[in-house]
């Protein structure tokens, strides 16, 4: 942006700020020539926030941040020379800025300057801030609130089957190897985890992008770590509601308490998994195999790739008529890719990886919450965080 555009830009700007800050009770101090002090000087209760804007022609994260790093050192030099204690507040600024985006530079700030106040502003009146207070001026224009209820974020090209599968691998670096079967090494990059996870390098690519644009990983880390973890599992549950091909079974003839952990034994490991279905426990079954179980009388659950009569052969069942019991419920899942690959080998029995019977649980009715947070509480939370 030539000189000239960019300090038009910021003195727009400035009033933007100058009227939000007034409208919320702030009290603008002193307004000093450009170049000789910071762009604003504001008080509020008893504070006092040196603030410096930098704008941008366009609201990408890799011209924004730099602007930020910039705004950042000025504010902290200015509020050094005032003769009281001062905030420095850092404001970036463009005709049009992502939320997603604005998150990741509200993200930033609080990695690199827990101490400055961090503000995103853009013309259609977007406002999002962070620290010291300065939250209550956040603001979402009408016309942006209707066009995020017209055009939802895509949760399911976010959770599709091998992002779901990808995401388990960089998640899963942090489980044990009994709990989730992924390839164990620090991915460096997009690229890396095509290879690792035998995908296409842009479907690597396009699944990277995405977590980047909605703020769960830092394109600036190596190798590549997934952040606000707690925020990513909440969307991953929700996208996980979606309606499951679920079939009761019975046994064709019953042959004891333990016949399906036989059955399971006794399955082939399938080469083509178009000859051979792909079978392993799931649910509330998984979570006992896991070590992890809580909630006992439930009919076992089994993921199935696909339900053929070979594969009733060789587990020793038959899709039940509704009048009949279900001994076990079969489950044909969408997600495949994910399911199968990340599933572990228990007792010679596979298992769904822990990610995956936290994710199942979490949604069933029949007291799966009460599993979901005994999954978190002793596996999960050590790793991943705090959740109320």
């Amino acid at each position: 942006m030539p000189i000239a555009e960019r300090v038009a830009a910021e003195g727009e700007f400035e009033k933007i700020v100058k009227d939000a800050f007034r409208k919320a009770g702030w009290r603008v101090r002193r307004e000093l020539p450009a170049g000789e002090m910071a762009d604003l000087i504001l008080d509020a209760k008893g504070k006092t926030y040196v603030v410096e804007l930098k704008a941008s022609s366009e609201g990408r994260r890799d011209r924004l941040i730099p602007l930020l790093s910039q705004a950042v050192l000025e504010a902290r030099g200015y509020a050094q020379h005032l003769s009281e204690p001062a905030v420095p507040v850092a404001i970036v600024a463009a005709k049009h800025i992502p939320a997603s985006v604005a998150a990741q530079i509200k993200q930033f700030g609080a990695r690199y300057a827990p101490d400055a106040g961090v503000g995103v502003i853009d013309s259609e009146g977007f406002r999002s801030f962070a620290g010291h207070g300065l939250e209550k001026l956040d603001a979402k224009p009408p016309r942006r609130a209707d066009r995020d209820m017209a055009f939802p974020q895509r949760l399911p090209d976010l959770f599709s089957d091998l992002n779901q599968w990808m995401l388990k691998i960089l998640l899963g670096q942090r489980l044990p190897e009994s709990l989730i079967s992924v390839p164990r090494e620090p991915i460096r990059n997009a690229f890396h985890l095509a290879e690792i996870a035998h995908v296409s390098v842009m479907s690597a690519s396009r699944f990277v992008n995405q977590l980047v644009n909605q703020g769960f990983l830092d394109e600036g880390e190596a190798p590549l770590q997934i952040v606000r973890i707690e925020d990513l599992l909440d969307l991953w549950v929700s996208a996980n509601r979606q309606a499951v091909r679920e079939m009761p079974a019975h046994w064709i003839i019953k042959a004891g308490p333990h016949q399906l952990q036989s059955v399971l034994r006794k399955y082939p490991s399938p080469s083509d998994p178009v000859s051979i279905p792909r079978c392993c426990l799931g649910l509330f079954a998984a979570a006992d195999a896991l070590g992890s179980g809580f909630v006992q009388g439930v009919p076992p659950h089994l993921y199935l790739g696909s339900l053929t009569l070979d594969a009733q052969r060789r587990l020793e069942l038959e899709v039940a008529r509704p009048d009949q019991h279900a001994d076990v419920y079969l489950r044909i899942p969408d997600n495949r890719e994910a399911i199968f690959r990340a599933s572990v080998v228990r007792d010679g029995i596979p298992v769904s990886d822990v990610l995956q019977v936290w994710l199942d649980v979490s949604n069933h009715p029949a007291r799966g919450r009460e599993q979901a947070r005994e999954i978190w509480r002793r596996v999960l939370k050590p790793l991943f965080g705090k959740r109320p």
